[in-house]
């Protein structure tokens, strides 16, 4: 399984594992579900600006600037 080796300053090691602990979970486990989670909600943002981006033209043509 591929794996990544990053490295944290101690305040933020400190940090991460009072949060996984918080959530009773390890701390491979916690800053595993925060990346993933992290990078599904950058791409749910990207693809919610493309999709406005796609409609928007519409909206403006089907109402005036004081009806939006």
């Amino acid at each position: 399984m591929p794996a990544l080796n990053v490295e944290f300053s101690e305040d933020e090691m400190a940090r991460l594992r009072d949060r996984a602990a918080l959530a009773g979970r390890s701390l491979k486990q916690h800053v595993h579900d925060v990346t993933v989670q992290e990078a599904d909600r950058l791409a749910f943002v990207e693809g919610a600006v493309a999709e406005a981006a796609r409609v928007l033209p519409g909206v403006e043509a089907r109402f005036p600037v004081g009806q939006r």
